[in-house]
């Protein structure tokens, strides 16, 4: 676990756009690269836009894992000669479509594909693909912290400084098993129900979703006090039931993918913890 800061610089009435996006599995033959690219364009031409990595880049599935390599799930740009280095190759195409957005990159963190092809094979495709970025981003790993700090002019006229900040928790997130409709938000509250954070955001089970509830407390002028906290799962770009091809979640009845990413706002407000509100953009 890691935990990373970031600061702006800002004044009353700034708004920042956090994008997350997840589970973008390159090299699998139904992946949405198309949406990814989509995405990608969203960020790139929002001045207020940022992004966080969210994990599982690639599918990392090489010839010797037995359990799970299979040649008609590999996408068609792939040769055969492509088998000896699989993962880097995958590396160099999803990095390609992320390029154009390389500099407004927070933080990333490493997905369960990732994490089992460098535990199996003793080679760090993470941090290959950290060193990948010009200004090499945070890695957060599997779970973490990304806090952000705001410092903007309180009064304007007596050009008076103050700060403020959000908490973000991140994990590439458990579980998938579930059926029911109302399994992915529930799995989100699940995890972190333990964790004190504005905002919780999980990936991994290809669902696109958010809430939030109100926490009670008491503020520093120990008066009741009341925070939205928010809690969110930022999709994929894996399609699941193409005609022709074959996914690992469509042999478990699994529902449709959601194609997409999760954004969250945050506006700064003079003398107030900053406004918060939570949209998916789904795509496809």
């Amino acid at each position: 676990m890691e935990v990373k800061t970031k600061k702006f610089n800002c004044k009353r009435g700034d708004s920042f756009n956090i994008y997350f996006i997840g589970d973008i599995h390159e090299g699998n033959i139904n992946h949405a690269e198309d949406e990814l690219k989509e995405c990608v364009k969203i960020i790139k031409d929002d001045p207020n836009g940022y992004w966080v990595g969210m994990g599982d880049y690639i599918e990392a599935i090489t010839i010797d894992d037995v359990k799970r390599f299979n040649p008609i799930t590999i996408a068609d740009k792939y040769k055969l000669s492509d088998l000896k280095d699989l993962p880097y190759r995958q590396l160099e195409n999803v990095f390609k479509n992320l390029k154009p957005i390389e500099d407004k990159c927070l933080a990333i963190l490493i997905g369960n594909h990732e994490e089992a092809y460098i535990k199996h094979n003793h080679a760090d495709i993470y941090d290959r693909f950290a060193t990948m970025f010009t200004v090499h981003p945070p890695k957060i790993g599997y779970v973490g912290f990304l806090k952000l700090k705001f410092n903007y002019n309180q009064n304007e006229k007596r050009g008076g400084k103050s700060d403020t900040s959000i908490l973000i928790a991140l994990n590439h997130g458990v579980g998938g098993n579930g059926m029911r409709e109302g399994y992915p938000i529930n799995k989100v509250h699940d995890l972190y129900r333990w964790t004190d954070a504005d905002i919780c955001v999980m990936g991994h089970i290809h669902s696109l979703a958010w809430d939030d509830k109100k926490v009670q407390s008491v503020n520093s002028n120990d008066n009741h006090s009341k925070r939205r906290k928010f809690f969110g799962i930022t999709g994929c770009f894996l399609w699941t039931y193409i005609e022709g091809n074959t996914n690992y979640f469509e042999n478990r009845g699994k529902s449709e993918s959601d194609i997409g990413m999760l954004k969250a706002t945050i506006k700064i407000i003079d003398k107030k913890p900053p406004f918060i509100t939570m949209t998916p953009i789904k795509l496809g």
